[in-house]
């Protein structure tokens, strides 16, 4: 049966995508078979459907490649901030553990750099000392005209930051006395123009106290003014209380409360900054 070439192309749609019924596409197939025209038609509309079909292809493949990568990176972002807590987390656990003493590296478990001294002829030397100060509110030496009551040193290079306890409790003549408050009040340091003074305080502590470092990174220097000419020094870093080796009257009321501290071997600026001189 012969069908017109207008009626084919209407049908050639529905057979390229194969929803046609059989009878028309047998018809279909009878006509291009003859007609040179139809044909070229039908085979247009198949290369048509090819390309199409490939191109959808590849956006098919780009889009899954695209969903790849944004799942690798959001597995990378997630295991670097993975990362970042669990090491954050270990070392909070270890100084944690540190500070309340469920490890420890005293002198009592062999600390390879420790150094321990209660000889009044080793004072000043603070053999191995490299802790977060410059030691000013300690005397640079001891004189004649001073009675020496009590002197400990203590260092050790220990796990995370160095440990460290310095004590020396003695009286002055009336003179001398006299001169080491001036050389106390003097106490300042200096960098690139700005100066950080000694504190006086006469609330945070027991006494009357000279303060160069209170509670900053868990350390502390001072100079207590116990009476009769008698000044107790002390410096302290990571030392928990049940290790103190003089009066726990003459610890800071507040010891290891403090959320911040200040030290005036520490410039800090207000962008974050900061400068040791130590």
């Amino acid at each position: 049966m012969n069908y017109s070439c207008n009626l084919i192309r209407d049908l050639l749609p529905l057979y390229c995508d194969q929803v046609c019924s059989k009878e028309s596409a047998e018809a279909v197939q009878e006509h291009i078979s003859t007609c040179e025209k139809c044909q070229k038609i039908y085979i247009g509309m198949q290369q048509s459907i090819s390309i199409d079909s490939e191109r959808y292809e590849k956006q098919q493949l780009a889009s899954m490649q695209e969903v790849k990568k944004k799942i690798k990176k959001r597995n990378t972002i997630f295991a670097s901030i993975g990362s970042v807590i669990g090491i954050s987390f270990v070392i909070i656990v270890i100084r944690i553990m540190l500070l309340a003493g469920v490890i420890s590296f005293a002198v009592q478990d062999g600390w390879k750099d420790c150094y321990t001294s209660t000889e009044i002829n080793d004072y000043g030397v603070f053999e191995g000392f490299d802790g977060y100060s410059k030691l000013d509110i300690f005397p640079k030496q001891l004189s004649d005209n001073m009675e020496v009551y009590k002197y400990s040193y203590y260092y050790a290079d220990t796990f995370l930051d160095p440990t460290a306890q310095i004590y020396l409790e003695c009286s002055y003549e009336a003179d001398d006395y006299l001169e080491e408050m001036e050389r106390l009040a003097g106490i300042q340091e200096e960098y690139e123009g700005r100066i950080q003074p000694i504190v006086y305080d006469t609330d945070s502590f027991s006494y009357p106290a000279y303060v160069t470092i209170d509670a900053d990174n868990h350390c502390y220097e001072y100079a207590l003014l116990i009476g009769e000419k008698n000044i107790a020094y002390i410096f302290l870093q990571f030392i928990k209380e049940e290790d103190i080796v003089f009066p726990t009257e003459y610890l800071p009321k507040e010891y290891e409360q403090k959320e911040t501290g200040y030290s005036i071997y520490l410039f800090e600026y207000q962008n974050g900054d900061k400068h040791s001189v130590y």
